[in-house]
């Protein structure tokens, strides 16, 4: 019997993920992380989700540094920044350094915030279609991946990430022990979806649970929850607190990386939104949807949801509803498809490309609350490109305003997590007892945005938690 080309489609989508999910179900990706990562003679798995008391660090002193003030969008007049311990102890001229004290030269240079990238899949941004469909890579081989490219992203001047689904919470826990470098991570845990929603990782032989019994592959390496009805959604997100989730994140629309489900469709019934929000106010936090179209986002505003992802598909009501109602719009830029994308993936986001250039400034105008992420998926040659896609939104933001962006703003949204932040403490800012999270930029940001592209070249010295990572 002959396919309809949707048919072929899903079935090929299938059967490049059944792989993966195989792959990884050898040897799930939690001890293939902590396997590659720890250098301690403990086999055991890592569990623990918050961040350990770190040993204690010698104080550190930036002299002859030009502070960026992200908040007034102005450079400061030379002067010096003491680190001690993990914070900002203090700023001004003349700060004395005790005999272990690591002094740096800034010679004039711009000391700024660590950047914030608010939708991130540390693991599934590590490897692409072409990797997960090689029967010859090991668990392994996914492991260090996720490994390489979360330091690859501490690196570029990322020092704090918001992961928006998959199994990260052993990758979190390997970096958080210092036993792999990378940023602070806000863990969401497994996307929760309902059946058929974006976040239904099935292959095509894989029946429902309610009628086998058995989890999908993707089910049980913790990529995704696939519920229905209120009862479901409650237990799903209460899992995903359980693990040591900062918010919750649900599928309430359409995407254009997953097989089954158009970009137009609305998952989730008001009901069920509504019992994620609940779960997650219970735990002092939030929810933060999926979603690009206006039914998508005005079932979960009604809903309570308080961040919305994505959102290019948004008419005026829509993002005038998201401003008077203080709900965040976490925003990206994407770029045009990519050789490895699947014809089918290409379709379904040329609408998404295209409104780009319209929900950007409709929302500044509006003075909704933004964010801003990536949100790479399978497109690990787009990782190091990381910095260079906060630049297209220079159309309609100040090289000033692109900064606090990507530091203070980003920070704000971080922030709604509340007591379920895994790292307390003030970020996105150059201030006594803010987080010791910088970066030394060589130029001026604000008269040259592009300096932020290449962070290889420009990024002189890099520091997350008080400590260095990089010093050129």
């Amino acid at each position: 019997m002959s396919q309809s080309p949707g048919c072929s489609c899903r079935l090929s989508a299938g059967l490049t993920r059944r792989h993966f999910f195989a792959v990884l179900g050898v040897a799930s990706i939690g001890a293939a992380v902590l396997t590659s990562a720890c250098t301690s003679d403990d086999p055991s798995p890592v569990q623990a989700t918050t961040t350990p008391a770190p040993p204690p660090k010698p104080d550190s002193l930036f002299r002859n540094v030009r502070v960026l003030d992200v908040r007034q969008g102005v450079l400061g007049d030379p002067t010096d920044v003491l680190i001690r311990g993990n914070t900002i102890s203090a700023i001004g001229t003349g700060q004395p350094a005790a005999d272990q004290t690591e002094v740096i030269d800034g010679r004039g240079r711009t000391l700024m915030p660590g950047l914030i990238d608010n939708h991130v899949h540390l693991v599934f941004g590590s490897a692409s279609m072409a990797d997960l469909n090689d029967p010859e890579k090991t668990p392994e081989f996914y492991a260090r991946a996720a490994l390489t490219s979360a330091g690859e992203m501490l690196m570029r001047g990322f020092t704090s990430v918001r992961d928006m689904g998959g199994p990260i919470f052993p990758l979190k826990a390997a970096i958080d022990a210092g036993q792999a470098k990378g940023p602070r991570v806000w863990p969401s845990g497994a996307m929760i979806s309902q059946t058929s929603g974006h976040g239904d990782f099935r292959t095509p032989e894989e029946r429902s649970r309610r009628f086998t019994g058995k989890q999908s592959r993707a089910e049980e390496i913790g990529a995704t929850f696939i519920v229905d009805g209120r009862d479901e959604v409650l237990t799903a997100a209460r899992e995903n607190l359980r693990m040591g989730a900062s918010q919750l994140k649900l599928t309430a629309g359409g995407g254009t990386s997953s097989a089954y489900d158009p970009v137009d469709v609305t998952q989730f019934t008001l009901d069920e939104l509504r019992a994620a929000v609940d779960a997650a106010g219970d735990w002092n936090t939030y929810v933060a949807v999926h979603a690009y179209t206006p039914k998508a986002v005005q079932r979960s505003v009604e809903a309570g949801v308080l961040c919305v992802e994505h959102g290019q598909l948004l008419d005026e009501p829509t993002v005038n509803l998201l401003a008077e109602r203080g709900v965040w719009l976490s925003g990206q830029y994407l770029r045009p498809n990519t050789e490895s994308m699947s014809a089918e993936r290409r379709a379904k986001r040329q609408a998404v490309l295209e409104g780009n250039s319209v929900v950007w400034p409709m929302a500044k105008n509006a003075g909704v609350k933004l964010a801003w992420g990536t949100d790479f998926l399978f497109e690990p040659e787009l990782n190091a490109e990381q910095n260079n896609f906060l630049l297209p939104l220079a159309e309609w933001f100040s090289p000033a305003e692109l900064l606090r962006l990507a530091t203070l703003d980003n920070a704000g949204l971080l922030a709604l997590s509340g007591l379920r932040s895994p790292y307390q403490g003030t970020l996105g800012v150059v201030e006594p007892n803010a987080l010791a999270d910088l970066i030394l930029v060589n130029g001026d940001p604000l008269a040259d945005i592009d300096l932020i592209g290449d962070p290889t070249t420009n990024f002189d010295v890099i520091m997350k938690d008080g400590v260095i990572y990089k010093n050129a």
